[in-house]
């Protein structure tokens, strides 16, 4: 549910933050969240080294978890608040507190993936406990873009300013996700249990050594196919669920309560999606699942695009197949990382699972960055106001792409990368094979 509701909330609502309420233009909003990017991609090695490395009486990944908790909840609240500066001085503020979200958030994220690793190694039960986590993940999103919108409006029709509104609204949130965290780190200690003693060996922070593991876990085959598909698909979630909230406002023009409603109901699409992710991933694997589910939101889209919104019910069905682009990547992709941490200790004999999963915060933050950059870049060029009511003709043309076809181009690359990708189910089967010979 932390997982969610944080990447969620600034996924979602913190570029339309920065361009209607902070008043930031969108192309310099873009360029906040693309240095935050790139700074969370700096951090995601470093996270993923040192929850690797360290050996305490608490375990080894419960402890980085636990401790980025209370800066992940604070700087979800500083990001949603409105200061009194200008220029481009509001843009570095802006910058820095990302910059506090992502390491966060990537300190949290990691570990909690790694621990995954410690629940099972079978091949389809990773599935069936990825679809477990994505269930509560989805009742986080429910969460995160349900209250938004029609809680600001509450807060606002009993005289609390607007960006006040926002920062009450983030609060929430952000207790919600320390609380969830907290349960997580309490409720795993069977899978985390703790160390014999205490630092097997010196943490450091040898760049040349992170850089060379970050190489070694790059250089395996099944890797540039799952992290390109990664980049791609990410990149069309950032795009499309953040436009999801322009469109709805400004392309529809619907009420505060009808946009909670409508972006409700992608996490409700996304729990009926599990069972359909479980059968057929049974059946015909994972990585055709994702093609098939991912192709029919594609062809969706471009339909709509072509036929138009203007209707709920049309919208009821713009928002399903934004589901199928944005959903089915979290429902499978997640349990395929934890594949390759299988591939790695049979051919390097190593175990680096928090480095390997780093990559998936590592592709999460390129994917953010420049999937939110391009759509600054995008409105902003395209006349986008975000102190008009209305917008013109152009800039609603433009917010209908990007909903639509721009991020559909690179979830088909994705796709196309996910079909390249040689680690099926027959493969994994032998690789448990292999290692469970080695162990005996």
């Amino acid at each position: 549910m932390a997982d969610a509701m944080a990447y969620s909330l600034v996924s979602a609502y913190f570029m339309f933050f920065l361009t209607t309420i902070a008043g930031i233009r969108p192309q310099t909003a873009g360029i906040i969240t693309a240095v935050g990017a790139v700074f969370n991609g700096l951090m995601n090695p470093v996270i993923g080294y040192m929850a690797d490395r360290i050996y305490t009486r608490w375990g080894r990944r419960r402890p980085v978890m636990i401790a980025s908790a209370v800066p992940l909840s604070i700087a979800m609240i500083l990001a949603f608040t409105n200061y009194p500066f200008s220029g481009t001085v509001k843009a570095i503020c802006y910058g820095l507190i990302l910059m506090l979200y992502w390491a966060s958030y990537s300190g949290y994220l990691v570990p909690y993936l790694a621990l995954a690793s410690g629940y099972t190694s079978d091949y389809d039960e990773r599935t069936k406990l990825r679809l477990y986590a994505s269930l509560f993940n989805q009742f986080g999103s429910l969460f995160t873009f349900f209250l938004p919108t029609i809680l600001v409006d509450t807060l606002k029709s009993h005289g609390l300013p607007e960006d006040v509104s926002w920062t009450i609204l983030a609060s929430i949130i952000s207790v919600i996700c320390f609380v969830s965290i907290v349960v997580t780190f309490a409720t795993s200690r069977k899978q985390d249990p703790p160390c014999e003693k205490d630092r097997k060996e010196p943490l450091g922070f040898s760049l040349t050594a992170i850089l060379r593991e970050y190489a070694a876990v790059a250089a395996l085959p099944p890797v540039k196919y799952l992290v390109a598909a990664s980049i791609t698909a990410l990149i069309c979630f950032s795009i499309m669920l953040s436009d999801l909230v322009y469109f709805l406002t400004y392309n529809m023009a619907f009420s505060a309560l009808m946009i909670s409603v409508m972006l409700g109901l992608r996490p409700v699409f996304a729990m009926g999606l599990l069972p359909i992710v479980g059968t057929l991933s049974a059946k015909i694997d994972k990585r055709q699942t994702f093609i098939l589910l991912s192709g029919i939101g594609v062809c969706g889209m471009i339909l709509l695009r072509v036929t138009g919104v203007s209707s709920i019910p049309h919208t009821v069905l713009f928002i399903l197949m934004a589901t199928l682009c944005t959903g089915v990547y979290w429902h499978l992709v997640p349990s395929m990382y934890l594949d390759i941490c299988d591939y790695d200790r049979l051919t390097n004999g190593v175990n680096r699972q928090a480095t390997i999963l780093s990559f998936q915060g590592f592709v999460e933050a390129i994917a953010a960055g420049f999937g939110t950059f391009l759509l600054g870049f995008l409105l902003e060029h395209n006349g986008f106001d975000g102190e008009a009511a209305v917008q013109q003709a152009s800039a609603l043309t433009w917010i209908f792409h990007n909903a639509t076809w721009v991020p559909c181009l690179f979830l088909a690359a994705a796709m196309f990368c996910i079909w390249r990708y040689p680690m099926t189910r027959d493969a994994h089967h032998r690789i448990i094979s292999e290692l469970t010979k080695q162990k005996h």
